[in-house]
């Protein structure tokens, strides 16, 4: 997931920075796309433009599906922390549990003798 972000954050970094040498006319729009009216300028912006919203929207769905994968990887390390500590717990439990019995057998050994 996260190389499908980094991905996205190429192609509309370099789409941005595309658009940004048109508009500020470092690059000739009449000779790339073959332009001969104003109107044909016209559409290819709007076309340009749409074409930049739909990157942005790709690019935010894709944001949103990173952040929950990451919520999701970080719930499933909460939840193995919490099984381990439970685990860790039952031995201490056990081992006290196994060291009282044994106490009182020895203590039970030393008064019968």
């Amino acid at each position: 997931m996260k190389e499908l972000k980094t991905l996205s954050d190429v192609v509309v970094f370099c789409y941005a920075m595309f658009i940004a040498l048109l508009l500020t006319n470092l690059l000739d729009h009449k000779a790339i796309f073959e332009i001969t009216t104003g109107e044909q300028a016209l559409t290819l912006y709007k076309a340009l433009g749409a074409v930049g919203a739909g990157l942005m929207l790709v690019k935010l769905l894709i944001g949103k599906l990173y952040i929950t994968s990451l919520k999701y990887d970080r719930h499933m390390a909460q939840v193995k922390i919490n099984e381990l500590k439970a685990d860790l717990y039952e031995r201490k439990q056990e081992y006290r549990s196994n060291s009282y019995k044994e106490s009182v057998r020895m203590e039970m050994t030393v008064a019968g003798n």
